[in-house]
């Protein structure tokens, strides 16, 4: 989720001030895509985050609505006695193929969840009641995946040297994500734990003695680069290396408004945005340490199949990086990706940047995508018909708690109407 006015050092950005957010249907600015004609099956939503009352009925040549695309064979690939579902369309979990139903957390207090800082100690340790109550709304929607911010922009739960080098995790960060686990194992909820926002590429601001953004250094300099994955990453998930009730560990939420040089770049306006090579470099450290230390998936919050391309092994390769080697891809939707597509780009190539158009298939992955965040007010299980139909395995409304309503009672409906299918084994 890409929220613009989320600059912080303002006294907004202090816990429970409900000032850590805007919305997510944002206008993205870039011009330099080509709108496609026939959209066909379209999920709109609100910019303004009024509920919408747009309907996701219809269908186009290449698109439908349910069941299989016209030019794509349906092939089950569940183990779990699921109905026919689109190639490439699950996820393994626990010996089974899922489609992974959840819900973004994503947060109670914007990058103070886990661990304190000299606003206080306000993380989920202390906030079980709480915590524990909007775990029983997901459980009660049917919802087994919950992504949840860790480390955010670097305000709290990461001990920092005189010359910002990363030291080590901060006090209560392992007791807030043991309470974090409890309350999700106790109700059957998967955790997918977003260890950084791409805020933390955003310049330094300085609030009532906490440091919000000013991180880019942790990426650009690779001895700080270093530290950042073997003191304060590594050490995380060998805590909770066999842990069932972590899915995944994603790398980072939305990098690509941080990042300077990418293919069509457009950096938020806010960030210290830092070279491509740069963040490639930290990203496949921190996917190979899941690797080595976890039982884990490892996963990135694209912010748009505009640059679905960048993450693939392929561009790797093109580009001297070492591949990420992400167990599955993840992109994000808001309104403003509708009618948009880059046609034949030479690094981009070909795609609709909204899924309710692409097709995975058409992709060309070497894994499965998740549609990590979209909107839901209304019309749950439309929504999800249409991402199922289209191939993607799995989807994550944004959000429980931030932004946009969720339309509980339509995902409940479309959870049991695919019990077999979203089903994750019990914890």
């Amino acid at each position: 989720m890409r929220a613009t006015a989320l600059v912080c050092g303002l006294l907004a950005c202090q816990p429970g001030s409900g000032g850590e957010s805007t919305a997510g249907g944002i206008s993205e600015a870039s011009a330099t895509s080509t709108s496609t004609s026939g959209a066909g099956t379209t999920m709109t939503a609100p910019t303004t985050g009024a509920e919408s009352t747009s309907s996701a009925t219809g269908t186009s040549s290449g698109e439908a609505s349910a069941g299989t695309s016209s030019g794509e064979t349906s092939t089950s690939t569940s183990t779990t006695g699921g109905p026919e579902v689109p190639a490439g369309s699950t996820i393994p979990v626990g010996g089974g193929d899922y489609f992974l139903l959840g819900a973004n957390y994503p947060w109670l207090d914007y990058g103070g969840d886990f661990g304190g800082n000299n606003w206080g100690v306000y993380g989920v340790h202390t906030k079980q009641a709480e915590v524990g109550a909007h775990f029983d709304a997901m459980q009660g929607y049917g919802l087994r995946v919950a992504r949840w911010f860790v480390f955010t922009d670097g305000r709290a739960g990461i001990s920092f040297a005189g010359d910002g080098t990363p030291i080590g995790l901060g006090e209560h960060v392992l007791e807030d994500m043991n309470e974090a686990v409890a309350i999700a194992r106790a109700r059957g909820i998967y955790l997918v734990p977003v260890l950084l926002d791409f805020h933390w590429m955003f310049w330094a601001q300085q609030n009532g003695g906490v440091q919000t953004g000013g991180r880019s250094d942790c990426l650009r300099d690779p001895s700080k680069r270093a530290a950042l994955i073997d003191a304060v990453i590594v050490p995380l998930l060998q805590a909770f290396a066999d842990e069932p009730a972590i899915l995944a560990w994603e790398i980072m939420n939305e990098p690509e408004w941080s990042i300077a040089d990418l293919p069509a770049a457009s950096p938020d306006g806010g960030a210290d945005a830092v070279p491509l090579a740069d963040f490639y470099a930290f990203a496949a450290g921190v996917a190979d340490a899941v690797h080595a230390n976890t039982s884990a998936h490892v996963t990135l919050g694209s912010a748009s199949l505009k640059w679905y391309r960048v993450w693939t092994p392929g561009f790797a390769a093109a580009h001297g990086f070492s591949p990420l080697e992400l167990d599955f891809y993840q992109t994000h939707y808001y309104p403003w990706m509708d009618n948009q597509a880059w046609n034949g780009d030479p690094e981009l190539g070909t795609v609709q940047f909204s899924p309710t158009a692409q097709m995975y298939a058409d992709l060309g992955l070497d894994r499965p995508m998740v549609v990590g965040e979209f909107i839901a007010s209304d019309q749950a299980s439309a929504r999800l018909d249409v991402l199922l139909a289209n191939g993607y395995a799995g989807a994550w409304p944004w959000s429980l708690t931030s932004d946009y309503s969720l339309d509980g009672p339509g995902m409940q409906a479309w959870a049991e109407a695919h019990a077999a299918l979203v089903g994750l084994p019990p914890l």
